[in-house]
C-alpha cells in the first residue's frame, strides 16, 4: 500500500510543518509581550481614616500587569444603544484620594482615581440628570480607561454603583 511513498519527501514535509509553526508561535509571543494590559474595576467606595472624615467617593482603579510602561490618559464612559449611544469624559483631579490624570503606570502599578459623590450622592444625581439616563443605560453603562499607547480597557461598573444609579433614575422618574 505505501511502498510508492518517498518517506525522505515526507520528513521534509513534516519538518517543515514544524518550523512554520515554530515561527508562528515566536512571533505571536513576541507581539503579545508588547501589548499593553490593565486590569480595572469601577464602583462605589467609603473612604476612612487617615484622621480626615469618612468620604464616599466613584471609584476607577487600573493595574498595569503588562511588561511595558503606559500612561493612562483618560477615563471615559458610553452608555444607551445603536444610535442612542451616548459619550461622555470623567475629569479626576489630583487629591489626597485620587491620583491626577495623566498617570504613569509601570509593570505592576496601580492608579486609583475617586469622585466624591457629596451629599445625597449629588454627584450620581447629576450624572443621571445631565445625561437623562434611564434604566437601559444604567445597565449598558461602560467606563474605558484610555492609555498613551492607543488602547482602552473597558471596565463593567460594579452592582453597588449600577443600583445606586437605578435609585437615582426611579427618584427623577417618580419624583
Amino acid at each position: 500500500m505505501f511502498t510508492n511513498v518517498q518517506w525522505g519527501s515526507v520528513a521534509d514535509w513534516v519538518s517543515g510543518i514544524g518550523s512554520l509553526s515554530a515561527a508562528i508561535v515566536a512571533l505571536y509571543i513576541a507581539y503579545d509581550s508588547k501589548k499593553i494590559r490593565l486590569k480595572a474595576y469601577a464602583g462605589h467606595r467609603t473612604i476612612v481614616g487617615g484622621g480626615l472624615p469618612t468620604v464616599e467617593v466613584f471609584n476607577v482603579v487600573a493595574t498595569n500587569i503588562s511588561q511595558r510602561p503606559t500612561t493612562i490618559t483618560n477615563i471615559s464612559f458610553s452608555m444607551g444603544l445603536f444610535f442612542w449611544r451616548r459619550q461622555g469624559f470623567i475629569t479626576f483631579m489630583q487629591t489626597h484620594n485620587s491620583h491626577g490624570i495623566p498617570k504613569e503606570l509601570m509593570d505592576g502599578d496601580r492608579g486609583s482615581w475617586c469622585a466624591e459623590l457629596g451629599a445625597n450622592e449629588g454627584w450620581v444625581s447629576d450624572l443621571v440628570d445631565k445625561f437623562k439616563m434611564n434604566w437601559v443605560d444604567v445597565q449598558t453603562l461602560r467606563f474605558y480607561v484610555h492609555t498613551s499607547n492607543g488602547g482602552s480597557t473597558k471596565v463593567v461598573p460594579e452592582k453597588g454603583f449600577r443600583k445606586m444609579l437605578l435609585k437615582h433614575v426611579r427618584a427623577k422618574k417618580h419624583g
